[in-house]
C-alpha cells in the first residue's frame, strides 16, 4: 500500500515537470536546426482542432517551408528543430 502512494506521488510530480519541458510554439520566434544553422521566425502557427500546434511556417531561403512541431524542442534563445539543413532543403 506504502509503495503505491510512493508511486502516485512519483506520478503527480512528473507530469508538471513535463508540461514546463514542453516547448512554447508561437509566432516571431527564432528557429535553429539541431546542427546550429539559423532557419528564420516563425511565420505561422498551424494547429489541430483542439488548439495544439502541429507545424510552423518559416521563410527559409526565399519560400516558404512547414516544420512539424513534433521537432522542436526549447534552445537557449529561441527553438530548435531536430531537423538538419539537409532535411529543411528537401522540403
Amino acid at each position: 500500500m506504502k509503495y503505491i502512494f510512493a508511486l502516485a506521488a512519483a506520478l503527480s510530480l512528473s507530469s508538471p515537470a513535463a508540461a514546463q519541458d514542453a516547448p512554447v510554439i508561437k509566432a516571431r520566434t527564432m528557429v535553429k536546426t539541431a546542427d546550429g544553422v539559423r532557419v528564420g521566425f516563425i511565420d505561422r502557427v498551424n494547429a489541430n482542432a483542439e488548439g495544439a500546434p502541429t507545424s510552423v511556417q518559416i521563410i527559409y531561403k526565399g519560400r516558404f517551408v512547414s516544420i512539424p512541431a513534433a521537432t522542436l524542442s526549447n534552445g537557449e534563445k529561441g527553438l530548435v528543430t531536430s531537423l538538419t539543413a539537409a532535411d529543411l532543403n528537401k522540403l
